[in-house]
């Protein structure tokens, strides 16, 4: 048993024949005929028979997909579906400690045409090889200009476009710590704007970045640079922020255009200089003619993952329409809060911004796919994000179960299952963690003896959540792609439930009663038990997505967690023997800043474990 496809495309035929083998092929018997068409895709089956009526590439390889899904289960089908944009992107974040290997962005290349995206943009910062600059990206598992120019070349077999998207102002602290970049560093992550020698680099910078690629789209960064000019800049003088920003990108777009490029950039400077406080998109910021006519032609990406109200959006895309410049807009996936992706403020947050973007008639979108602090939720925790942001392109609404139908249809996977996710970090269920609370991530790396987030999570009863989360995570459906890594999320739930247990054990001991340390002690075996199995599993997970490079931070934070275990029963001995007060556990504890309104607070690595700076 196969099907036979009939029309495709000679350039899309090994595209279609691998996804066709991914998706169940040899389950179905039946002649497919496959025909070019107007706006939309439509899928039909009458027993042995079948048809895709398609637009674009992208349409193609949903259709593939999706015929191969419903076909599974049914002899008859029609489905049609409309689009609403004319480019829907992913940004995968490479650059924040994990760097996919080759393989697994192959794979996830082809994972993203399946449902439709159009574009990969690839999030670089500093990890691809420039050539003349040996320090760029060193030890920090950069991409090759070979490696990428394949990638490349494989994405556009899927019909994908792969984008280079790089920093060329700010967001280079990696880049910037090595002294052969001394003579382009104004502050610690912030380009010298107005040098010859940042010039010169930057047109060696933008030749690397864009040359291995198939396009002349690149994203050049700009966002967040608030430390611009108030580092060595300061010393020759002040000049102004804005002025600063503007010459600086008129001197960006002047390279692009020397080298053919289209660029776009993040929109949020504009609007954190023209508020009179300084405040990221504020609604009262108005731009003049005067300021947009002095603007070169780039286009403005606006970011924003946090709403849940369409008329959020909506009045900030008609801010944006001032700057008259190509606009669009990038939602966010959730993949950076913590250890797992925060799925209801990512369901809350797509489904806004996407009304929002329709309603103001935006043509361009991105699902964007962060790993800030570390890389830490895997990559493959991703995948609910990304159907449902796609799903906004071909519906107009998308309800919970046609997610979990499209989800089962095109991935088969359970929602339900990946939604469970949510759980690590939204201690009420069924509400929306609209704060982005992380208690998984402050709980794990809390301080067994300084406890600084004991008044935060007081009030929680986390043993026993995490261990009811534990049970659930036993019993989901997984298919082979996510079986790994619900492993590794069953083990994480256990060790948070023996990490509380462990913390309230070592709370509850007095001065006065040195001797009963037996519960503390079992409780700290048991917690060293889980983290090792947590590590293992982890380690697992990490290497099968991602290269070594990085992987030593997460040694050195999960290691020292164990390693901790070990001073403390240590200490515990010490303790019962009077030779040793616990004088930090026993320290009066305060509420620690919380950083959201949520009700237990979100943290960093950094912000967790010490009080002191973990990186001196």
């Amino acid at each position: 048993m196969a099907v036979e496809w009939q029309g495709i495309p000679a350039k899309y035929q090994f595209a279609v024949q691998q996804l066709a083998n991914q998706h169940g092929e040899q389950a179905v018997t039946a002649t497919v005929t496959v025909t070019e068409g107007p706006a939309g895709l439509t899928l039909k089956r009458a027993g042995d028979t079948g048809t895709i009526a398609y637009h674009t590439p992208a349409d193609l390889m949903r259709g593939v997909t999706l015929w191969l899904g419903h076909a599974q289960h049914e002899t008859a089908f029609s489905v049609a579906e409309q689009t609403s944009f004319d480019s829907v992107a992913v940004m995968l974040d490479v650059a924040r400690n994990g760097v996919p290997t080759v393989t697994n962005l192959k794979a996830f290349i082809e994972r993203t045409a399946s449902l439709g995206y159009t574009e990969v943009w690839l999030y670089l910062e500093d990890v691809f090889e420039v050539p003349g600059e040996p320090y760029f990206g060193l030890g920090r598992g950069r991409f090759s200009q070979a490696q990428l120019h394949d990638l490349a070349v494989y994405a556009d077999r899927f019909g994908v476009t792969l984008v280079p998207a790089i920093q060329t102002l700010a967001h280079l602290q990696n880049l910037l710590r090595w002294q052969a970049f001394d003579n382009v560093k104004d502050a610690d992550d912030v380009l010298y704007a107005g040098k010859t020698e940042t010039r010169a680099f930057l047109k060696r910078m933008l030749t690397a970045a864009s040359a291995p690629f198939l396009t002349k789209k690149i994203h050049i960064g700009m966002d967040e640079a608030y430390n611009l000019g108030r580092g060595k800049r300061l010393d020759d003088g002040y000049v102004d922020q804005q002025q600063l920003i503007q010459d600086h990108l008129k001197m960006v777009v002047e390279l692009t255009q020397e080298l053919g490029l289209t660029p776009y950039m993040w929109s949020d400077m504009w609007f954190t200089i023209a508020s009179p406080t300084h405040t990221m998109y504020d609604e009262s910021v108005h731009f003049t003619p005067e300021f947009v006519a002095s603007l070169p032609h780039v286009g403005q990406v606006f970011w924003d993952y946090y709403h849940d109200e369409p008329e959020i959006y909506k009045v900030r895309l008609k801010q944006h329409k001032e700057l008259k410049q190509s606009l669009v807009w990038a939602g966010g996936v959730w993949t950076w809060a913590g250890l797992a992706p925060d799925q209801s403020k990512m369901l809350a947050s797509i489904k806004a911004g996407m009304t929002g973007a329709k309603a103001e008639g935006i043509k361009e979108v991105v699902a964007t796919m962060w790993f800030d602090d570390g890389a830490e939720t895997p990559l493959s925790a991703s995948w609910l994000g990304l159907q449902d942001f796609i799903e906004y392109q071909y519906h107009d609404t998308v309800s919970p179960t046609e997610l979990a139908d499209a989800f089962s249809l095109m991935q088969g996977e359970d929602a339900a299952s990946y939604l469970l996710l949510d759980d690590f970090d939204n201690l009420r269920p069924g509400t929306v963690n609209t704060d982005a609370d992380n208690p998984s991530k402050l709980v794990l790396y809390e301080d067994l003896l300084l406890q600084r987030y004991r008044q935060n999570l007081a009030p929680e009863h986390l043993a026993e959540h995490y261990e009811a989360l534990a049970t659930k995570l036993t019993q989901v459906t997984v298919s082979a792609n996510s079986a790994q890594t619900f492993k590794f999320y069953q083990q994480l739930a256990r060790t948070l439930a023996a990490k509380v247990k462990a913390l309230d054990a070592l709370a509850a001991l007095m001065p006065q009663a040195r001797a009963n340390t037996g519960v503390a002690v079992a409780a700290l075996t048991t917690l060293k038990a889980e983290l090792q199995r947590l590590i293992t599993e982890f380690r697992a997970l990490w290497h099968a997505e991602r290269r070594g490079e990085g992987y030593e931070v997460l040694d050195i934070r999960l290691g020292g967690l164990v390693a901790r275990v070990d001073t403390v029963l240590w200490r515990l001995d010490r303790f019962a023997a009077g030779a040793d007060e616990l004088a930090e556990l026993f320290e009066v504890k305060l509420p620690m800043d919380k950083w959201t309104n949520g009700p237990v607070g979100h943290g960093l690595y950094k912000q967790i474990v010490s009080p002191s700076d973990v990186l001196h």
